[in-house]
């Protein structure tokens, strides 16, 4: 089994550096891409070198974040005000978000998702593998020791889009570090979070996700749950996904759940 998984890494890593090359080409040809931050010429991806290392310098860093959701500390000391007051997450350990929701990160959130810029999934890909290596080096863990449980799109999305960009930042970021992926949860709700307010998506805590049957659950985590495991995410909004998510799964038997998103709404 591990020696079929190895190679399945292998080939998926050898397809994903052929195709990067393929787009890296195709922009090449159509002119190249624009740095969402600076304007300069970039080549494959809409983030020049320089930019892509002021971005991946703050999102490994995680002091002056609150210790519970991630949110940047304006005044306070280890926690926010809403962490201390109305708390929303309560099941997962820590969230740690790479960087904030705001000014050029927008662009490249939306270059990504909604332009299918694809060959900033590796990118964001390494920078995750980064950040789940240092949640297990805090905790003291061993190296590539959580295995990665991805936030299930809305039914239908692959359909109208082509394909699920959590989905693909996954299976990239274990094809960095050998980690696991256990694909265990399920999205019951069809409606975008982005067009419900903030008491709207607390309101879905409880009834927009769900664990696939317990059989099937124990048989992608190899016949137990894990102690530990990692949700992965784009966004964090109000983090009323990552509760819902994080429940059910110590629900099912994880005791410690941590997460990781590309960005925080803050």
């Amino acid at each position: 089994m591990g020696i079929s998984k190895n190679r399945e890494r292998a080939a998926f890593r050898i397809g994903s550096g052929i195709l990067n090359f393929m787009r890296a080409g195709v922009s090449f040809i159509g002119g190249g891409e624009k740095c969402v931050r600076c304007g300069s010429f970039c080549l494959s991806m809409p983030l020049c070198q320089r930019c892509s290392g002021i971005f991946a310098f703050a999102a490994l860093r995680p002091h002056g974040r609150c210790e519970k959701c991630g949110k940047p500390l304006v005044s306070e000391i280890g926690h926010c005000s809403a962490c201390r007051n109305s708390p929303v997450v309560s099941s997962a350990e820590r969230i740690f978000p790479l960087q904030t929701y705001r000014l050029w990160k927008k662009d490249l959130l939306f270059s990504w998702k909604m332009l299918d810029r694809r060959a900033l999934s590796p990118y964001f890909a390494r920078l995750v593998s980064r950040k789940i290596s240092q949640i297990e080096r805090i905790n003291n863990m061993e190296e590539n020791s959580l295995p990665i449980v991805p936030v299930p799109p809305r039914p239908g999305k692959i359909r109208e889009r082509g394909w699920d960009q959590i989905d693909e930042l996954c299976r990239l970021a274990s094809s960095v570090s050998s980690r696991k992926i256990l694909p265990v949860l399920e999205r019951l709700s069809k409606i975008q979070q982005k067009k419900l307010d903030r008491s709207e998506r607390l309101e879905t805590i409880g009834s927009a996700y769900r664990a696939i049957p317990e059989k099937a659950f124990l048989k992608v985590c190899g016949g137990k749950p894990p102690d530990c495991a990692v949700l992965v995410d784009d966004v964090m909004t109000t983090g009323a996904t990552l509760e819902d998510c994080a429940k059910i799964l110590k629900e099912m038997g994880v005791s410690r759940v941590f997460c990781v998103t590309l960005f925080v709404v803050d």
